[in-house]
């Protein structure tokens, strides 16, 4: 977050032989915790003390086929919740399907938080670890096991004998709650069904454009570099863009507009540096292992290349796809980034792009970007930045 990859994938919203893809990755997380959409990377990433979380095999396994899916084109096989996910609206190739299922669900006032809503007391309206803490998604997945293999069963009391014999038989033995309480998970799974059933009239559309298109991009903020193997073994034509953004810049950003991760009490560079950093720091360590095993497969570009020279920007991704990149990306440069207005905290906005990316070196105090230097050192100076 506040790296300025959203106004990067606009290089790809502009070209009309792609489809971009805007951080798909919440919608996974709230369709297997049962989390409200639009949540925060940290929320999904991160336990409450701020130490990183590893993914269970189950996990890791369904969100490697959730991007292999997106690859592929199989939109029928997402969660409901992703293609129902208001990110959509941001991406020009899903234009056609957006305003197709606008029209298709205008008069049931049904969308992500409305289902949420039937388990939230449960599980949680942001926080991985509490919907792990209360088993949310064993159940969640244990009723997509049964709704699937018993697609005549639309009884609600019914549904939920099927789910308390699987849950036992399979040996969960889970404190979910009384019996009124599952049956809120049956209702969410109900809706969820609704939710899918209106996607798929509008699905065709979607796919035909993925299917057209010869560039498939995905934004993706909610993995980590290590996980990225299985889904490179699958995807051969793979290329894996690291892009990265000064971290002292980030913390700066993330300072400034008040939304730190990790010190949001007195708003420190410093602190938010620190956390930064470490997270950079594995990415970094576990590019370099998979850049040998993969030497075709990625290329480091910087948040400020981007906004020093934005056609050379393009030009290189472009190249490296022996592509010829979008003439809309000129337009959008001269509009978006280097407007008159800094623009606002979120979203592609009006800026101008160049003292945005270099604001922090006359903002952060000299003794801060010390601090920050130290313990950052290796990062900044692996990905090519200056002390």
């Amino acid at each position: 977050m506040r790296g300025g990859s959203s106004i990067a994938g606009e290089l790809f919203n502009c070209d009309p032989a792609a489809t971009m893809w805007y951080e798909p990755g919440d919608a996974f997380f709230s369709s297997y915790y049962g989390l409200h959409h639009e949540n925060l990377p940290q929320n999904d990433l991160y336990f409450r003390n701020m130490t990183r979380r590893k993914l269970n095999r189950d996990e890791l396994e369904a969100n490697v086929d959730f991007y292999n899916n997106i690859f592929s084109c199989n939109y029928e096989r997402l969660p409901p919740e992703v293609m129902a996910h208001s990110f959509l609206g941001q991406s020009t190739a899903m234009d056609g399907y957006v305003k197709c299922r606008r029209k298709v669900t205008r008069t049931k006032h049904l969308d992500i938080i409305t289902c949420k809503r039937h388990i939230s007391h449960t599980c949680s309206r942001k926080m991985v670890e509490t919907s792990l803490n209360s088993n949310c998604h064993i159940v969640i997945r244990a009723l997509n096991t049964i709704t699937k293999s018993n697609p005549s069963v639309r009884n609600e009391r019914s549904l939920l004998k099927l789910v308390q014999k699987h849950l036992h038989e399979n040996g969960f033995n889970i404190p979910i709650g009384d019996e009124n309480n599952l049956l809120q998970f049956v209702k969410h799974g109900h809706c969820i069904e609704i939710m899918r059933s209106d996607n798929f009239k509008c699905l065709h559309l979607a796919k035909k454009k993925c299917q057209t298109d010869n560039l498939l991009v995905v934004q993706v903020n909610r993995m980590k570099m290590e996980d990225l193997e299985p889904v490179i073994k699958t995807n051969p034509d793979m290329r894996v863009i690291h892009y990265t953004r000064d971290p002292r810049a980030i913390a700066f950003s993330r300072s400034r507009t008040g939304i730190l991760i990790f010190d949001k009490i007195n708003r420190s560079s410093v602190r938010e540096a620190e956390f930064v950093c470490h997270k950079m720091r594995e990415d970094l360590k576990q590019r370099l292992i998979l850049e040998k095993k993969y030497p075709d497969v990625f290329t480091h570009l910087t948040y400020e290349s981007l906004a020093t020279d934005p056609e050379r920007f393009a030009r290189r991704i472009y190249e490296m796809l022996n592509k010829t990149y979008p003439e809309e990306w000129k337009p959008f440069v001269a509009k978006h980034m280097y407007g008159k207005s800094e623009g606002s905290m979120f979203g592609i906005t009006v800026k101008n792009a160049t003292r945005t990316a270099f604001r922090w070196r006359s903002k952060i105090p000299k003794y801060q970007l010390d601090m920050i230097n130290g313990f950052c050192g290796d990062v900044i100076t692996g990905l090519g930045y200056q002390l």
